[in-house]
This record gives C-alpha cells, sequence and structure tokens, in this order.
C-alpha cells in the first residue's frame, strides 16, 4: 500500500481484475451503442409490407384491406387472399421484409420466411396506401 501524503488520504491499490472488468463492460455498451446506430431500421415502406405479408399468410381480409386505398379495396377478395395465404403458409414465419429498390411509386421487396423467400412488387399511392400488389412463386429453402 501506498503511504499517504500528509493532508491526502492513502491511495488505494489497483486492482487488474476490476480494471479489465471496467474495460469490458465499456466494450459491451460502445459495441450495443454502435449496433443500434449502425443496424438497420425498417422503412415505412418495409413495415407496410411486412404488415400485410402477415395478413395475407394468416388469410386476414380485413387486414389486408386496412392497407389499401379506396378504389383498390374493392379489387381485394377472398379469393385472392386465399390463394396468397395458400402459397405464404407453408413457408412458415415471416422472418423480415428488406426492400431491394424502388422506382417512385413501385417498390420492390424481398419477404424472408423461416422456409423461403418471396419477390413482392407494391405499388403505392401518395398517402402510402396500396395501389398494387404481385408476388412471384417462392423460393424454398430445404
Amino acid at each position: 500500500m501506498t503511504p499517504a501524503l500528509p493532508g491526502k488520504p492513502a491511495a488505494r491499490p489497483v486492482n487488474n481484475t476490476t480494471r479489465l472488468l471496467l474495460i469490458a463492460v465499456v466494450a459491451v455498451i460502445a459495441f450495443g451503442l454502435l449496433r443500434g446506430v449502425f443496424s438497420h431500421h425498417d422503412t415505412a415502406y418495409e413495415k407496410i409490407a411486412g404488415e400485410m405479408t402477415v395478413d395475407l399468410q394468416n388469410n386476414d381480409l380485413p387486414g389486408v384491406e386496412t392497407f389499401q386505398n379506396a378504389e383498390t379495396a374493392t379489387h381485394v377478395t377472398h379469393g385472392v387472399v386465399g390463394h396468397a395465404a395458400d402459397v405464404f403458409a407453408p413457408l412458415g414465419k415471416l422472418v423480415r421484409v428488406r426492400e431491394t429498390s424502388a422506382d417512385g411509386e413501385v417498390h420492390q421487396f424481398v419477404a424472408t420466411f423461416g422456409s423461403g423467400t418471396v419477390h413482392e412488387t407494391i405499388q403505392f399511392d401518395p398517402d402510402n396506401k396500396v395501389v398494387h400488389f404481385k408476388f412471384d412463386p417462392p423460393t424454398q429453402q430445404k
């Protein structure tokens, strides 16, 4: 132990284990903050596409209709939603939807499910309501 100087308290011994633990804690916090800053955050379009894909997979006609504008909602029928449900259901749980490109109001997405992927094309109106939706046949993973 270091002797105390006159008028000052005695210095505490430095513990290497404590120092290493403190460095590790600071490193973990810094990594978490950086990961949060640089990780992918869903865009508004990805959120809409993801929610609508889940509604389609669940054969939820009223849920799908909430994403349509007044004009296109009349084209969404039990048959259309049922067909999508038949295609999406065997793919398992939806993992994520990522936008791959956008050209004006037309946006391209890849929906990744537990056992496959689906390419989706969605056209939005200025109020972010769906005007047109189509999907390609899924690519199933083994």
